[in-house]
């Protein structure tokens, strides 16, 4: 919510408003990592494990689809009902999820579904909260703190998400191993309804303490653009989560997948030529004629492919590489998220005295050679754990350093009636980089695996590592199933040469991983290099009156 130039520096309040805001970023980041966690457990008690991929990419994709939504309608509307709807709307989607299957499955005339299928709806309902708190919280931050003051509270944000990646694992197997606070409820329901008391602590700041009053006037909403923006990142989600995953109907070359991509190839023009002419555009094409903001959007969608490719992939590289346990490979991250924070918060700290340019041109760099040193890691099918962390807390830093740059960066440089959306639109384009660098990252280790299974497997070892319940013919589960300490205790204990040759083909093919990841970062670097360095705004200069809209 937009707040009057006096409020920036009235710092009283601002401190409790903070508190709630991260308060809700923390339980967005946290809930992903918790599930992820708890996802073996859910499937097999659902007894579904068919529908696993539906179970993730419905979040996904509800999440993605309200981003810009969100951050329209809170510059029209105000900060403060978009960020409690979405807060409300999350909390709703917990408390469904928690209760799916508890009752059965639902019966509606000939149609019946099932537990899983509850999840899944209910997952999409919480996404569409979720999705909206991220984003408007951090446009809250521009409205709250001048430029120059904007990093170092940024920077606190972009903590949390790395403190959610080193506590939501072990809380979400704390969680399905132990909480049996209500007999009849298993354990992983718990998963969910753990979101109500921090959610509720959130609500309750940010309803007593955010300013109520809005400067803007909502103008006739934008639906065609919303409708055709949509369409384009739904189809554009599912290509990048079905395309190539085994089943032939999802085959690169399939009608489906085919016809998803000139469906988002159309929907962006048609998106384009709307916004183009509407009164009131989701998605103003105003802001792509500052420099700046064009840059770094660009820029984002190279580096959110870059941040998230190692997050993703790290577990499985630990344990399928390193020689980590299942059970200690996730936790094995830990240092790379201590530096990501480290790197987050003094990079926020230090922007106020050098501005953001250093580190959006340090950072990328620093992640670049971190790919590389991983790439040399992976020849060794063994390599020592102490020098995989090392690597990782060095790539950390580098992460760590370009979470919030570009946000301040394209924050400090528009205008202030467009910081909802300019900020939603910076969050989506970091998003989609790291869902479609994920896709791609995924696509070349399934290649690579296809060549060095066979490799590293005796023709009769790879017909029964194919044959396993799970896999079902298809590689591209593999890498999951590497990291379910269940499935490969259940199907390959006392088979430790297939194991091994399981391993060995894993590591000669994670290395292709790590080179995509470092052209990324590159890339990133490349883009970012040309944002000129613009001098932070002080609280005197955010304060003075914007220019009349036109």
């Amino acid at each position: 919510m937009p707040v009057p130039p006096a409020a920036t520096k009235k710092r009283s309040g601002n401190g409790l408003i903070l508190t709630g805001l991260m308060l809700g970023v923390l339980l967005g980041a946290l809930d992903q990592t918790i599930v992820g966690t708890s996802l073996p457990k859910i499937v097999s008690d659902l007894k579904d494990f068919e529908h696993l991929a539906a179970l993730i990419t419905a979040y996904l994709l509800a999440s993605v689809v309200v981003i810009p939504v969100a951050g329209k309608f809170s510059d029209n509307y105000g900060r403060r009902p978009v960020y409690l709807f979405g807060m409300s709307v999350f909390l709703l989607g917990s408390v469904l999820c928690g209760l799916s299957g508890q009752w059965g499955d639902w019966h509606i005339g000939s149609l019946t579904v099932t537990g899983m299928y509850q999840l899944v709806l209910f997952r999409f309902i919480q996404g569409l909260g979720g999705g909206a708190i991220f984003p408007v919280a951090i446009a809250t931050i521009g409205d709250l703190y001048a430029p120059a003051e904007r990093g170092r509270v940024q920077g606190l944000f972009g903590a949390m998400f790395g403190l959610a990646s080193v506590i939501g694992p072990f809380i979400g197997g704390w969680i399905v191993d132990n909480a049996t606070f209500v007999s009849g409820i298993a354990p992983w329901r718990w998963v969910f309804y753990v979101n109500l008391p921090v959610g509720a602590a959130a609500l309750f700041m940010v309803w007593t303490h955010f300013p109520r009053k809005s400067e803007r006037h909502p103008h006739p909403i934008d639906w065609m653009g919303i409708a055709t923006i949509t369409t384009f990142l739904v189809s554009v989600i599912i290509v990048a989560e079905w395309g190539g995953d085994g089943e032939a109907a999802h085959a690169w070359g399939s009608t489906l997948i085919v016809g998803l991509i000139l469906l988002a190839l159309v929907c962006l023009a048609l998106f384009v030529l709307i916004e183009s002419r509407v009164k009131d555009p989701l998605i103003p094409l105003a802001l792509f004629k500052e420099p700046i903001f064009t840059v770094s959007a660009v820029a984002s969608i190279f580096l959110g492919a870059a941040m998230f490719g190692v997050i993703s992939f790290m577990p499985t590289y630990m344990q399928g590489v390193v020689g980590i346990s299942a059970t200690y490979s996730g936790a094995a991250i830990i240092p790379l998220s201590f530096t990501m924070i480290a790197g987050s918060i003094s990079s926020g700290r230090m922007m106020k005295r050098f501005g953001y340019k250093p580190f959006m041109v340090i950072g990328p760099l620093i992640a670049a050679s971190g790919y590389g040193l991983l790439y040399e890691l992976s020849i060794d099918t063994a390599p020592p754990v102490w020098q995989a962390i090392l690597v990782m807390m060095y790539l950390g830093v580098g992460i760590g350093f370009t979470m919030q740059t570009f946000v301040v960066a394209s924050q400090n440089a528009i205008e202030r009636r467009f910081m909802g959306v300019g900020t939603s639109s910076i969050t989506l384009f970091r998003t989609l980089g790291a869902t479609l660098g994920i896709a791609a990252f995924g696509a070349i280790l399934n290649r690579r695996l296809e060549t060095q299974l066979p490799a590293h497997l005796s023709q009769a070892a790879l017909e029964r590592l194919l044959a396993t319940p799970g896999v079902d013919g298809h590689i591209a589960r593999i890498p999951q199933l590497l990291t379910t300490p269940q499935f490969m205790d259940a199907q390959f204990e006392g088979h430790d040469a297939l194991v091994q040759g399981i391993k060995d083909g894993f590591g000669a093919s994670i290395g292709a991983v790590w080179v995509a990841g470092a052209i990324a970062a590159a890339l990133g670097w490349l883009i970012a290099v040309w944002i000129r360095a613009k001098p932070l705004k002080t609280a005197a200069e955010y304060d003075a009156p914007a220019p009349a809209a036109h």
